[in-house]
């Protein structure tokens, strides 16, 4: 039996019957399923609670659980606020799953390609997952959260040395992820990516990338969400992968300057590959630094409500209004506006035997594709 904090859906397409009978999902919001699976079992907890309610509530549906996965964030835009946020709601749910979960095997905790601090500022790339932590004046909730995960994982042998812990850890860390979450502010690049071609679609205008002359023609990579949930099974259900961390991306690198434009003809929008930029690279060395050229996603939203509505109309999808709201356009703007490209090395992850791997390209139409299955977008 697996439990899952978190929304991750495909973690099923992931598992048979076979593997695990029942599947646990929990969330503080409502059930909105992708999937149909007969195994899974929602219960709405918010792990901001206190423990021994979290205990009593968790007591009896988790007293099978074996596996743990959690890939719960809490958004706040103060830094401080989130590092204290994050940090609280790990080890509320750590907690209280270890106090629950007599046969409990496993914990794997996703964390992000943050914990290099890549998105502060430039980073030695391919980040690997020895590199040393890098400290600065806005903490890292990652590190404590997996360290925690770490001590609890030692302690569960009853604190003895000699005694083997009682349940193993892993850690997942991806860069920025492609795939179906409908949840507001979701890191969810993809969802805002369809939304803004599709309006570009309808309005017959050039679809540019809002971003900066060094951030269009680096490198960059992804990763696509059923490939995190098939890492975070494959290391949690091997015992030679216990107790390390994996980076896991798609297995690709790509520039913008030429997937952008290829993004944006698959969704029937126009993008020139020659996109031109006003403002001057910044120079080399001048680290975290950030740079729109001129514009940004949140500026043009502000207009263009009414266009994808009357496109959702026409095509009688009224339900995907909606979707305007859900696409996070500051954290477009957040995730473009760097003046340096990171990637992670997935090395050691097919050094502990996975083979996972996705061209980026297809990773995006793909979910492009699964947005119109849910009509969450409009064909």
């Amino acid at each position: 039996m697996a439990s899952v904090a978190a929304p991750l859906w495909d973690i099923c397409n992931t598992t048979t019957s076979d593997d695990w009978a029942s599947i646990i999902f929990t969330s503080r919001s409502a059930f909105k399923p992708t999937v149909a699976d007969p195994r899974i079992r929602f219960i709405a907890i918010d792990f901001l609670h206190d423990v021994p309610d979290l205990v009593k509530h968790m007591q009896e549906v988790c007293r099978l659980v074996t596996h743990a996965y959690f890939c719960s964030y809490l958004h706040k835009d103060d830094f401080t606020e989130s590092y204290a946020a994050n940090k609280a709601l790990f080890a509320s749910f750590l907690s209280a799953l270890d106090q629950t979960t007599p046969k409990l095997e496993n914990v794997t905790l996703q964390t992000g390609g943050k914990y290099y601090k890549l998105h502060v500022e430039p980073v030695p790339s391919p980040a690997r997952e020895d590199d040393p932590r890098r400290h600065g004046p806005l903490e890292n909730f990652y590190f404590p959260q997996e360290d925690l995960l770490a001590e609890m994982s030692q302690r569960s042998g009853g604190g003895n040395s000699n005694k083997a812990p009682r349940w193993s850890w892993n850690v997942v860390r991806p860069g920025p992820i492609i795939g179906v979450n409908a949840q507001p502010l979701g890191l969810n690049v993809g969802l805002i990516m369809a939304v803004y071609f599709l309006i570009g679609r309808e309005l017959g205008t050039e679809s540019p990338m809002p971003t900066n002359r060094r951030y269009w023609g680096g490198a960059d990579d992804a990763s696509y969400a059923p490939l995190i949930a098939d890492l975070a099974v494959f290391v949690s259900t091997h015992p030679n992968c216990a107790n390390e961390a994996f980076n896991v991306a798609n297995g690709d690198s790509f520039n913008w300057r030429h997937m952008w434009p290829r993004l944006a003809a698959s969704l029937g929008a126009r993008a020139d590959p020659e996109q031109c930029f006003a403002n001057p690279t910044p120079e080399e060395g001048s680290r975290g630094a950030l740079q729109l050229d001129g514009w940004s996603f949140a500026d043009w939203c502000r207009n263009k409500r009414p266009v994808w509505d009357a496109l959702c109309e026409r095509q009688g999808l009224p339900g995907a209004k909606a979707t305007f709201d859900l696409a996070g356009w500051e954290v477009g703007d957040f995730l473009f506006r760097r003046t340096w490209s990171t990637t992670l090395s997935v090395d050691k992850s097919c050094r502990y035997g996975w083979t996972g791997h996705i061209d980026s390209y297809q990773a995006f139409v793909n979910t492009f594709d699964k947005f119109r299955e849910l009509r969450l977008i409009p064909k």
